[in-house]
């Protein structure tokens, strides 16, 4: 009976360790694709203040200013764009997380009924 227990818990020790391996595959995938988002916005944006800012120093009479002026709701309304887009893309890689985090918490609950209903079986036939 001793071996029983013992071998049920080293299954269900095994069963947990994995889901908890998977969980944190899971999770580091994720960040590092939320970083290479944001690191690709983050450059996206430092360009265009860049380019913008190099503009401005370009401006050299009233022509040139009222050009760069003119301009500046088009530079706006890309940035604005690029956002929306950014934003998008993180809600969904916060979705699809979700939708494989609830993947894996359920086959990992299954897992771990499966050995626990297991020891009961095995239980009721030693006694």
């Amino acid at each position: 009976m001793n071996a029983n227990m013992t071998e049920t818990y080293e299954t269900a020790a095994k069963t947990a360790v994995n889901a908890a391996n998977s969980a944190g595959q899971l999770m580091v995938k994720n960040i590092e694709k939320m970083i290479e988002l944001q690191m690709g916005s983050a450059k996206v944006y430092a360009d265009a203040l860049l380019n913008n800012a190099r503009e401005a120093l370009e401006v050299k009479d009233a022509q040139s200013a009222r050009s760069y002026f003119e301009k500046q709701p088009e530079v706006v309304r890309g940035l604005v764009q690029k956002m929306a887009k950014d934003s998008g893309e993180i809600m969904e890689l916060s979705r699809a997380y979700v939708d494989e985090a609830q993947a894996l918490f359920t086959q990992s609950a299954a897992d771990l009924g499966t050995v626990m209903e297991k020891d009961t079986k095995t239980r009721g036939k030693a006694a």
